[in-house]
């Protein structure tokens, strides 16, 4: 009996300690992986050789640019939008795109997907943030034989810091658990619920070169954007590393 009795204490002791064992190392987890990304609001400016960006600009479409409109940032791409991509929330036919400034060193990437044309049934977003912003040389000789881009600008330099993701319908939470499974490891987003997290496995480490410009036509300020490239490849143009991008306000 005392034998009986010396066995069952035992292995309730055990199983308390492998609980407790179980819960710290989700903790862990949870620590490890599960970033902060709450600064994503306008704030400070960052100096573009003799301009200064500040606020939110909003994403010139190629239409609104061909047409002459005011960029909205909000782009019908329900013809056009890559159908690989696998960010793709199902029923998508508009983005809305932003660039937010945070300070003098960081600023936001903000993309929205949309069911409608324009821009007003939203499936979800996307916010990257970027520190450690540094505007370097100047880099002449660039092509503006699409119109409005300067020829010249600068070599920029950031590291991504954190990301945020919300869906706002089951289907684009399924497309984004499957699209950023590897960033969320065991602990997947739910239907209207923000989730943060690190952009790539290299977060303050991996560094990414651009090409910066600005210019103020006394209408709107534009920010020119090279897609930036990681080390090896830095863009040399505009158009380098899949095309450019052009943010007004």
């Amino acid at each position: 009996m005392k034998k009986i009795i010396f066995w069952t204490a035992l292995i309730s002791i055990l199983g308390l300690l492998i609980g407790a064992c179980s819960k710290r190392s989700a903790e862990d987890a949870t620590a490890a992986f599960v970033e902060s990304c709450d600064d994503t609001t306008a704030s400070g400016s960052i100096t573009i050789g003799s301009d200064t960006a500040s606020g939110t600009y909003l994403h010139l479409t190629s239409n609104q640019f061909y047409n002459s409109l005011p960029a909205t940032g909000c782009d019908d791409v329900s013809s056009s939008y890559d159908g690989t991509d696998p960010t793709k929330p199902p029923g998508l036919n508009s983005i809305l795109k932003k660039k937010i400034i945070t300070s003098s060193t960081s600023f936001v990437d903000h993309v929205s997907y949309y069911s409608d044309t324009a821009c007003t049934s939203r499936l979800g977003y996307l916010e990257k943030r970027y520190s450690n912003l540094s505007v370097g040389d100047t880099v002449s000789g660039l092509d503006n034989s699409s119109g409005g881009r300067p020829t010249s600008g600068y070599r920029v330099t950031y590291k991504p810091e954190c990301a945020k993701i919300m869906a706002d319908t089951d289907a684009a939470m399924v497309t984004f658990n499957t699209a950023y499974a590897a960033f969320f490891h065991i602990y997947p987003m739910t239907t209207g619920t923000e989730k943060a997290f690190c952009e790539t496995w290299a977060c303050q480490v991996q560094t990414y070169y651009s090409i910066w410009g600005a210019g103020d036509n006394g209408t709107t300020f534009s920010i020119y954007q090279a897609m930036g490239g990681s080390a090896g490849y830095e863009p040399s143009d505009w158009d380098d590393n899949s095309g450019g991008m052009t943010y007004q306000k």
